[in-house]
């Protein structure tokens, strides 16, 4: 029957296993600590030995009655400790299921659209962070439906090889003084403009980096 909730994952369990060398006597450390003889299948040249009688637990302290030589196959499953591998559905994990000290492998880089844009241009933010253009016509920058408050990035312009291409600003885009922007004209100039979404209808453009070369 259908129920409220993230679907079940298949999850796939494997046991612990512990090798020990026998040093001559009847005490072992365990890497894990257990309630019970139960707990655990201890196994001497793969003769499984019976809880309780061949051997004894008290959380980590495993106490054979017979002594293992350093020649003996001597290891320990863990059946109270099945190790499970889990992936988590999507979207479902949260900031308090993150360690506040990860460090990711490598560096993380944003989604980025590189596009040619001319006449009405509709950025979508929900898919790209960054936006690398090259205009090779006028352009106008649509008010868009997309992003989420909060969000930053940049916006790369490049005029084509004629150059003198203008850009125009839907009304969620903002600029300081209502100054709008102006771009270089030179042919195959670039210039840089970050952004910020501070509302759903509000995008703040800073002051362009012209003319990179």
């Amino acid at each position: 029957m259908p129920y409220i909730g993230n679907q079940f994952n298949d999850n796939f369990s494997s046991l612990a296993k512990q090798s020990i060398t026998g040093n001559g006597g009847t005490n072992y450390t365990l890497s894990t600590p257990v309630a019970n003889a139960n707990e655990i299948e201890v196994f001497v040249n793969n003769v499984r030995q019976e809880p309780l009688v061949a051997y004894t637990v008290t959380d980590t302290t495993l106490a054979m009655t017979g002594s293992i030589a350093s020649t003996d196959s001597f290891y320990v499953v863990y059946q109270g400790k099945a190790v499970q591998t889990t992936q988590p559905p999507d979207d479902s994990v949260g900031a308090n299921q993150l360690a506040h000290n990860f460090t990711f492998p490598g560096a993380v880089a944003a989604p980025v659209q590189t596009a040619n844009i001319t006449g009405n241009t509709t950025l979508d933010f929900n898919t790209y962070q960054h936006f690398v253009l090259t205009m090779t016509g006028a352009a106008t920058l649509v008010n868009p439906t997309t992003g989420a408050v909060g969000q930053t990035g940049f916006i790369a312009l490049i005029q084509d090889g004629t150059g003198g291409r203008t850009l125009s600003l839907g009304s969620d885009f903002e600029t300081a003084a209502a100054a709008g922007i102006a771009l270089t004209s030179t042919a195959s100039a670039t210039d840089f403009i970050p952004y910020a979404k501070i509302a759903a209808n509000r995008i703040l453009l800073g002051t362009p980096q012209l003319a990179f070369a």
